[in-house]
C-alpha cells in the first residue's frame, strides 16, 4: 500500500496529462464517450497539480475519481448526452415509398398478376381494379403488401 501512495505522490502534472491524452485517444478510436470524461478529468487534475505542486497524490487520485464519475453522470443525464436517432418513417419499407408513383407494366398481366417497372427495379404486382394491363401500359401504385405492389390503370390510360 505504501508503494501505491509513493507512486501517487511522485506523479507530476505531465503524468496526469499523459493519462488524459491516452484516455481521450482511446476514446477517439472507440467512439463510445465512456473514456472522454475520465480523460478530461485527468487533464484537469494535471492542471491543478501544475498550479498547486504541493497537492498530494491521494488528493489528486480522489479528485480524478470524483471528477470522472460526476462529469460522466452529469453528461449522460443531460439532454446533450443522448444521441438523437431520427429515422425515416418508411425505413426498411421500400415498397411503401412507391405508393402513388407511376410505372410501366413489364409484361401482360394474367389473372390480375404481373410485374411493373419502377426506376431500376422490377416488382411483382397485382391489379386492384380487376383489369388485365398489357405490357408497356402505365400503371399507378395504389398500395404495397411486402414485395408485391398493388396497381391500377393510370388515369387517362386506355
Amino acid at each position: 500500500m505504501q508503494a501505491l501512495m509513493d507512486s501517487l505522490n511522485a506523479m507530476l502534472p505531465w503524468h496526469w496529462w499523459a493519462l488524459g491524452a491516452l484516455l481521450i485517444a482511446i476514446e477517439i478510436v472507440s467512439t463510445t464517450t465512456y473514456l472522454l470524461w475520465p480523460g478530461i478529468a485527468a487533464l484537469l487534475v494535471g492542471l491543478l497539480k501544475f498550479l498547486m505542486p504541493g497537492l498530494s497524490g491521494e488528493v489528486c487520485a480522489i479528485l480524478f475519481a470524483g471528477l470522472a464519475v460526476a462529469s460522466t453522470v452529469v453528461w449522460k443525464r443531460s439532454p446533450w448526452g443522448h444521441a438523437t436517432r431520427e429515422t425515416h418513417a418508411l425505413l426498411n419499407e421500400r415498397s411503401q415509398t412507391y405508393i402513388g408513383r407511376m410505372g410501366r407494366a413489364a409484361e401482360d398481366f394474367l389473372g390480375g398478376h404481373g410485374a411493373i417497372l419502377l426506376d431500376d427495379t422490377r416488382w411483382n404486382a397485382v391489379a386492384t381494379d380487376g383489369s388485365a394491363p398489357l405490357k408497356g401500359e402505365m400503371l399507378q401504385v395504389a398500395a404495397a403488401d411486402g414485395a408485391v405492389l398493388k396497381v391500377r390503370r393510370a388515369a387517362g390510360a386506355i
